[in-house]
């Protein structure tokens, strides 16, 4: 047991910072205030006129320092998550995820992460915010939880 011990703790190390290899896209310029884009298409931005504010809640750190808030908004029974001074650590495969608790139960993948600042991107027609309340940064390569948002 003591030869394994060793090796489980370096296992651990390297699970926890493996998601550091990566860095996601800066969109704006740090210092400046830019309308959300679409990290797919980036000349698009966020039109929030006739869209209702549904819930927002502010993003905290879990493994890796994550920051700033999620705005959930929608128009016409389209669903759009907003997110403004986002920033978190660089990884891998990086995941959004909408789920009912931060332990990543009964969760849908909304996108992969592509950007941080502000940016936005549309919920799948599957999601349901009213049971699924949480966005979660998810690294699905090494199941680690770099933090989450609970929309109130």
């Amino acid at each position: 047991m003591k030869t394994l011990l060793p090796f489980l703790s370096l296992l651990t190390l390297l699970a926890v910072s493996g998601c550091r290899s990566e860095q996601t896209q800066e969109i704006a310029p740090i210092g400046t205030v830019q309308a959300p884009v679409n990290p797919t298409n980036p000349t698009q931005t966020f039109d929030a006129s006739g869209q209702t504010l549904l819930a927002q809640g502010p993003f905290m750190s879990n493994v890796h320092p994550t920051s700033g808030t999620v705005s959930l908004y929608e128009k016409a029974g389209k669903r759009t998550l907003v997110f403004t001074n986002f920033k978190t650590d660089g990884g891998p495969d990086l995941r959004i995820y909408l789920a009912e608790t931060t332990g990543v139960r009964n969760f849908i993948e909304v996108s992969k992460l592509n950007a941080t600042g502000n940016f936005f991107v549309e919920l799948p027609a599957a999601a349901d915010p009213t049971r699924q309340r949480f966005v979660l940064i998810w690294c699905k390569a090494f199941s680690v939880l770099f933090g989450n948002a609970e929309l109130k």
